[in-house]
């Protein structure tokens, strides 16, 4: 037996001293599984002396205190008497020692699970943040002194927006302390966030490889790696665009044409077509699906439409005009290459002769010679018999 099983245990091993300093044989039981306990046809040591005792004709056994002999039977009854009185001692002890190890795992178990927080919230199951962000603290706004988990949230319920890097005052969702802008809660020292960023006060526990850009001033997303700052765009753009994109000065800082947000600080995608121009990858589908082809800010088109002019060459060919607009020509001018040219005026389009584009438009007047006087006057006749019938 281990120490410290109980307080049984010790009486039951000095009942059976006292047994065997009264004549009575101790019995110790080493292993209480059936299979290994002790044949009784093999011959079994005396515990106290240690001799082996086997059964003989001559089982009467010389008194050495000048007393007679127990007789074998009486012997077998005492061995099994104590044998269930031991038995009895240590099962009572072995559950009493079970019983005490589960209460102190039990107890054990609940104190490491425990979560350092004094206001007794559980954020085992991630349930913690906004749907913009996850992190364990939310801002008291320095506009109107209001506790928000992020800006987004802010806006979408304020009339007012807030500027995130005059935000002083953070609240530890954990255990509730109010304390100034830090990574880490000032009294239960938990993390607010994995990325940690001081100088825009942002704090995320999801992963999206996020990089801070000095020159954008703000912080990033999709890896520092994949992204290159342009100075004139003042912007971060693929690394794929480094050599051949459009500069346009300032282009980020601006609202998107669609939907009039702004796009520098926003969250959404941004479409990056060939004329530069911004726009959310949103509102691109949607001005795609709507049958607008061209970029709402300079009507360049937005995409490769060779496919598109080459059918509308054959729709052209399949319709001629009537023989009083065959020789009609006006004067267009390109919105994809930006050149003016005198083309023969058509229904279907307008072909550019520079670049073949059918993306153009009218200028410079009529698309037919002025008429004559006759022709006016016999029009307005018309006209007149026409209102005065």
């Amino acid at each position: 037996m281990q120490n410290g099983d109980g307080e049984e245990t010790r009486t039951a091993a000095d009942r059976e001293d006292k047994a065997c300093g009264d004549g009575v044989e101790k019995v110790v039981i080493e292993n209480h599984d059936d299979s290994e306990a002790p044949s009784h046809d093999d011959g079994a040591k005396d515990p106290c002396t240690g001799e082996n005792a086997t059964e003989s004709d001559d089982s009467s056994s010389n008194a050495e205190d000048g007393t007679d002999a127990e007789s074998d039977d009486d012997k077998e009854q005492d061995i099994a008497a104590a044998v269930v009185n031991a038995t009895a001692a240590v099962a009572s002890a072995d559950d009493r020692k079970k019983k005490s190890r589960k209460s102190v795992k039990k107890g054990d178990c609940i104190w490491t699970m425990c979560l350092p927080s004094t206001s007794g919230k559980d954020l085992a199951d991630n349930s913690y943040g906004c749907e913009h962000y996850k992190r364990k603290s939310k801002f008291v706004t320095p506009c109107c002194n209001k506790v928000y988990t992020c800006r987004f949230c802010h806006d979408e319920q304020e009339t007012h927006t807030v500027n995130r890097k005059e935000v002083t005052e953070l609240i530890c969702v954990l255990c509730d302390t109010r304390q100034p802008v830090q990574a880490t809660c000032q009294n239960c020292h938990c993390q607010f966030g994995k990325y940690t960023c001081l100088e825009c006060n942002l704090f995320d526990d999801e992963d999206k490889n996020q990089y801070h850009c000095d020159g954008c001033g703000i912080c990033r997303v999709g890896g520092r790696d994949k992204f290159f700052h342009c100075a004139k765009c003042n912007m971060c753009l693929p690394i794929q665009l480094q050599n051949g994109h459009t500069c346009i000065e300032n282009v980020s800082h601006s609202n998107c044409p669609v939907c009039l947000e702004d796009i520098h600080t926003s969250r959404i995608p941004c479409h990056i077509p060939d004329c530069g121009h911004l726009l959310h990858r949103m509102c691109f589908e949607e001005l795609l699906n709507s049958g607008h082809y061209a970029c709402p800010s300079c009507q360049v088109s937005l995409l490769d439409m060779t496919d598109l002019w080459k059918y509308l060459d054959t729709e052209v060919s399949l319709t001629p005009m009537p023989a009083e607009y065959s020789e009609c020509k006006t004067d267009i001018l390109c919105k994809d290459c930006h050149e003016e040219s005198t083309v023969k005026f058509h229904i279907v389009g307008l072909k550019c002769l520079n670049c073949g584009s059918y993306n153009t438009c009218r200028i410079k007047g009529s698309p037919c010679s002025v008429p004559d006087s006759d022709a006016l006057s016999e029009a307005a006749g018309i006209t007149e018999e026409k209102e005065g019938s």
